[in-house]
């Protein structure tokens, strides 16, 4: 009988799995793919952007609804000792990159997990092994798999992850175990995630980005969120951190009018417009309005791209600047659950501790990671909040 079985082989059981070894503590990860963190390797498109290194006041608050829960866990193991214990314990050298986000100089997403695999030690993880169900007695646990074989423990660790990218092993497994042992579960839906458009410009600006763009969502007439960042055309939507972000807003059913304006350019006013058509009045008014955003954006923009400034009437002009700063994309599907990066949902927060993510249902039972209701924006966050949910559950067991 180990001290601690984890449930999940993915970033957070990886590292309540380097905090359980470093603590000389018995246990064992139960992975039920045949290899652990696949998850993990697809990270910050497979460099694996460990975490992201703000102040932990600063970092809680991309957690939307959950900043004030995440913060202990965030101040317990900051960004500085999550780098500290890579680079110290795992030996894997860190770099900061644009918006203090933190990837292995290598570039590798394998570096990091190898790494955390090595420092665990295979004895220490058996993969194979898909939980059919789990239960709870004064003892402690007994995991039973799929195929029969029974795992038992004084303490449980649930990090089986949440349900995006289900071809990963996150199936959302991990809330039918929650479930099954008595806790509430937020349902689940996309976050970090490609929104789908069947727009002209969507569908001919594949691969183009704009920069500090500002997103709008709008629910039958109301505005009902907005983010602002880098903006990516791709053949089936809206992606980059901008969209991706507004992703978990979309709602479940698509009931009514839903969509989305762009502010592609949001310093551009109309005497800015004018302005700068004065100073170009023998220039195309398409080479013009390029110099706000990508010239192929901005030959979708302006219709007519063979006027001189001098030639475009003022209500032209106004068209342009409205379709600049108030593009709309209509939304009729709600993005893909299986591409999304990560998943908004699970164990609903009430019924957890956030000062050692315990279960306030069940004694000695651990819920970390994504099995909670807790999502970050992208930067480094949701690693950051999977090591640590982890790093306290440890703490908790280990005294």
């Amino acid at each position: 009988m180990a001290k601690t079985v984890v449930i999940g082989g993915g970033a957070a059981g990886l590292f309540a799995g380097c905090f359980l070894k470093k603590a000389g503590a018995g246990f064992v990860i139960l992975e039920r793919n045949e290899e652990c963190g696949k998850k993990l390797l697809i990270t910050g498109h497979g460099r694996c952007n460990i975490t992201n290194n703000k102040e932990p006041r600063i970092l809680s608050s991309g957690y939307h609804e959950a900043s004030r829960f995440v913060y202990p866990a965030l101040r317990r193991f900051t960004p500085e000792d999550c780098m500290d214990f890579i680079t110290g314990e795992l030996g894997l050298k860190l770099k900061t990159e644009e918006n203090d986000r933190v990837f292995p100089v290598s570039d590798k997403a394998s570096d990091v997990r190898d790494r955390m695999v090595s420092y665990i030690g295979r004895d220490n993880i058996l993969t194979g092994f898909c939980c059919a169900f789990v239960t709870a007695d004064e003892n402690g646990f007994t995991v039973t798999s799929e195929d029969g074989r029974k795992v038992t423990a004084g303490n449980l660790i649930l990090a089986a992850g949440g349900k995006s990218y289900p071809m990963t092993g996150s199936d959302g497994s991990g809330f039918a175990l929650a479930s099954s042992m008595g806790h509430t579960i937020v349902a689940p839906r996309p976050a970090l995630a490609m929104i789908p458009s069947d727009d002209e410009i969507v569908t001919r600006l594949s691969g183009v980005t704009v920069r500090d763009v500002v997103l709008s969502l709008f629910v039958n007439g109301k505005k009902t969120a907005s983010t602002s960042g880098d903006l990516l055309f791709t053949h089936k939507g809206l992606s980059g951190p901008a969209a991706m972000e507004l992703a978990r807003e979309i709602p479940h059913r698509i009931d009514g009018d839903v969509h989305i304006c762009a502010d592609f350019a949001r310093d551009v006013t109309d005497q800015v417009l004018l302005t700068k058509m004065a100073e170009h009045s023998r220039s195309l008014f398409v080479n013009v309005t390029a110099d706000f955003v990508p010239r192929s954006l901005a030959e979708m923009i302006c219709t007519d791209t063979t006027s001189k400034c001098s030639d475009v009437s003022a209500s032209v002009r106004k068209d342009v600047l409205r379709r600049l700063r108030e593009y709309r994309f209509e939304i009729t599907k709600v993005p893909d659950m299986a591409s999304a990066y990560c998943t908004r949902g699970g164990v609903d927060l009430s019924e957890i501790d956030r000062k050692t993510y315990g279960s306030r249902i069940v004694p000695n039972l651990y819920i970390v990671g994504e099995n909670t209701d807790v999502d970050g924006i992208s930067g480094g966050y949701n690693l950051a909040f999977a090591a640590g949910s982890s790093y306290l559950a440890v703490s908790s067991i280990v005294g």
